[in-house]
């Protein structure tokens, strides 16, 4: 597991203001959720559907595609090593800057990693058996259409294309590709409840691709693995009649506004993102030393991005929040700034 993930609150010695580290949307239909659970504490008295037949038949109704093609899984983490744990020793291609349990998952199975900017530099030459992206990617938010993921699908007919979809619902404008592992058995979606809901302590997600790949991965998977709790919370969310739209589109807005705010800083490069989360660069400062100054005068946390693979010192994502701490941000942020780049805010002589 890479060191320094969002979200990351153990060891904090300072008062928390606002956590923008964290890239999981703080929904209020969560508190529906916890209620529900509340009331589902007596499940933990017998073991859990091992095959998750519920939620799959949930799912599978959710994505127009037959219960063969879901796997349920503690998480979409858990996804992502069983896809290696299945595939192990061959070939993965990793599009950098990327989320690091990709990585780590292929590294614990003796892959040999291929890592590439571009899907387009993979080509003929190029002996990748798996190719992992996030869509969108973590941390920068970049976001691929369909209508370009169909294209390498077809275009790579015996390569097989991991899609992380963890964070789709906080995307702009985004649109799925999972019905289309029907269609495609050279197709894998991973996919989890945890962005959109604030669930991450549950730990629930699920994989969907061609039924030959689901029993290779089963034959992986360890008897239980997905808590009785957690299919609870699955089946709830899929039974909401509504997605959060209306605070979900205010968080994206403030989210865009942020972006144009901090793009102003002096000393700050912004990458765009459609996300509600955000890549950022610090021209003459490192983003230890940032994280730092926020969090022991102004209570703010950030996530110190450098130890992604392909970014540097500088770089560090943040997740928009309200618009009042948002603000309280800009404000901290342009401060701390001063203070690490003093010579930036100065007036020239």
């Amino acid at each position: 597991m890479i060191n320094g993930h969002g979200n990351n609150l153990q060891g904090i010695q300072h008062l928390l203001k606002a956590d923008f580290s964290t890239n999981v949307f703080d929904n209020p239909q969560t508190d529906g959720l916890l209620d529900y659970l509340q009331t589902q504490i007596p499940v933990i008295r017998n073991y859990p559907d091992p095959e998750c037949r519920i939620l799959r038949e949930k799912l599978a109704t959710t994505f127009k595609i037959s219960p063969e093609h879901v796997l349920v899984t503690n998480g979409s983490t858990e996804s992502f090593y069983l896809l290696a744990h299945a595939f192990q020793q061959q070939c993965s291609a990793i599009r950098t800057p990327a989320f690091a349990e990709y990585e780590d998952a292929c590294t614990l199975h003796k892959h040999q990693i291929v890592f590439v900017d571009e899907l387009q530099e993979l080509n003929s030459s190029t002996t990748a058996d798996l190719v992992w992206i996030g869509n969108p990617n973590n941390p920068d938010g970049r976001y691929r259409s369909p209508q370009e993921l169909i294209a390498f699908l077809r275009q790579n007919p015996k390569r097989l294309l991991v899609v992380d979809e963890a964070y789709i619902d906080l995307c702009e404008g985004a649109e799925t590709v999972a019905p289309l592992v029907s269609q495609y058995p050279n197709l894998v979606v991973i996919k989890s409840f945890t962005k959109l809901f604030a669930i991450p302590g549950i730990r629930i997600g699920y994989l969907l691709a061609d039924p030959s790949i689901i029993h290779r991965l089963q034959a992986c998977h360890m008897p239980w693995a997905v808590n009785a709790l957690a299919l609870k919370a699955g089946e709830y969310i899929l039974d909401l009649p509504e997605k959060p739209t209306a605070a979900f589109r205010q968080r994206l807005n403030e989210s865009k506004r942020l972006q144009t705010e901090l793009a102003q800083l002096p000393g700050l490069k912004v990458f765009p993102s459609p996300t509600n989360y955000f890549l950022c660069q610090l021209q003459q400062a490192t983003a230890a030393e940032l994280k730092t100054v926020l969090l022991e005068k102004h209570g703010f946390l950030i996530r110190d991005a450098s130890n992604f693979r392909g970014l540097g010192p500088g770089h560090f994502r943040i997740a928009a929040q309200n618009k009042t701490i948002n603000n309280e941000f800009i404000s901290a942020l342009r401060a701390s700034i001063n203070v690490l780049q003093p010579c930036l805010s100065s007036p020239s002589h």
